[in-house]
């Protein structure tokens, strides 16, 4: 009787300690990809979402506009201004209304880098091999109060001598949605780290959105962003992608 309470207590930890095991890295995406739709994401060719954002005490309605392959527009209506980020997949722009000129500009190397990033619809996690990412799993830890999975997803540096990218996703153990994205970002030679958290989830055409974001620089929120509404796959023309042309360079091409 005694080796068989013995034998019977070594069958459940056996079964407890298979179920208590983290899961693989490959296992915590397959969940996540599960979890959003990243199937159905996969065939969306166009999102529009438009919402409102919250900065220094001012709100700031905006709109964004994602096409496959990687391209991205954003509005952004500031004391009855446009401000318009543009990027076409190679060339990335932007009007300024503040910086005195309604031409649009230039960006830097840093600001064309996050364009491209935020032009991909389906994000750095999915097809991270492909994209030449390096992605590890660092295990579970506690995030207020809620178990997540810590994935370290790290990129090769954009200039010798540069420490590459690296950002941190923190899943949610149980839901498997994205909580927060920790983000260490070299700019101009400094690396700085961003914070970003996410929560709201609702389903689109059975695609998980979030819909309420928060920024964090510091331990200070510089910024939070609510979307009320999420279209898909409406028709977007390449052209609104594109640098407009200048006054000048319109009136040279009318005269010729």
């Amino acid at each position: 009787m005694k080796n068989t309470i013995l034998l019977f207590a070594s069958l459940l930890l056996s079964v407890f300690s298979i179920s208590a095991q983290d899961m693989t890295l490959d296992e915590v995406l397959e969940n996540h990809f599960e979890t959003i739709g990243q199937d159905k994401l996969s065939e969306v060719q166009t999102i529009k979402m438009t919402g409102k954002q919250m900065m220094q005490g001012m709100e700031f309605p905006f709109t964004v506009y994602v096409k496959r392959p990687g391209k991205m527009r954003v509005e952004v209506e500031i004391q009855g201004n446009t401000m318009v980020q543009g990027f076409n997949g190679e060339e990335g722009w932007m009007i300024n209304p503040f910086s005195g000129s309604m031409e649009p500009q230039d960006v830097n190397e840093d600001q064309l880098k996050q364009f491209k990033e935020q032009s991909d619809i389906d994000g750095k996690l999915f097809h991270w091999k492909e994209k030449g990412y390096q992605v590890e799993l660092e295990g579970k830890e506690d995030m207020e109060g809620t178990e997540v999975y810590k994935i370290k997803l790290s990129e090769k540096p954009q200039n010798e001598g540069e420490e590459g990218d690296v950002t941190y996703y923190f899943i949610d153990a149980d839901s498997f949605v994205i909580l927060k994205a920790t983000a260490k970002r070299t700019v101009q030679g400094q690396q700085i780290e961003v914070n970003n958290y996410q929560s709201n989830y609702k389903q689109v055409d059975g695609i998980a959105f979030s819909y309420s974001m928060e920024t964090k620089m510091n331990g200070n929120t510089v910024s939070q962003m609510t979307i009320e509404d999420v279209k898909l796959n409406e028709d977007m023309d390449d052209a609104i992608f594109n640098r407009p042309v200048k006054k000048e360079e319109s009136t040279t091409e009318e005269n010729k």
